[in-house]
């Protein structure tokens, strides 16, 4: 991410969505979807300054309403892989045409899918696997593998 971001949405807020929600928008403007309103309601705990939008994101105008052609990086951080690789993929269809510097990060909650999403050509991160590789190069134990 060398460009100076501006405009990051972030679909999901769960607790990732949500701390990501909070660290970005204080000094970026950001947009957080979701289809729960309760989910969206912890932000009001961090301060947020930014927008939140109450919405289904598997309907791809949720895309449209976020403006994500404007959008300086796109985090999807559901806790559905099907539903981050679907719209991770319409993002990279529809945006990165009309703005190749747009950034779109989507998260792998099954390690086994990470190649699903590698083929694609996605930009990933899998929360557990980074989980596994802190936890164990924490211990000292030499990797055997």
């Amino acid at each position: 991410m060398k460009n100076k971001i501006k405009y990051i949405i972030i679909i999901g807020c769960g607790r990732l969505g949500s701390e990501l929600a909070k660290r970005f928008s204080k000094n970026h403007n950001v947009v957080v979807v979701d289809k729960s309103p309760e989910a969206l309601e912890r932000l009001k705990k961090y301060n947020f300054t930014g927008f939140s939008m109450v919405v289904d994101s598997t309907d791809i105008a949720t895309l449209e309403q976020a403006k994500a052609e404007k959008a300086d990086l796109i985090y999807i951080v559901t806790p559905d892989d099907n539903l981050n690789f679907m719209l991770a993929n319409a993002c990279n269809t529809f945006y990165k045409s009309k703005n190749p510097n747009i950034e779109i990060i989507a998260r792998v909650n099954d390690p086994h899918k990470k190649s699903i999403f590698e083929r694609a050509g996605l930009n990933i991160f899998c929360p557990i696997e980074h989980a596994v590789e802190e936890l164990f190069g924490n211990v000292g134990v030499e990797n055997e593998e």
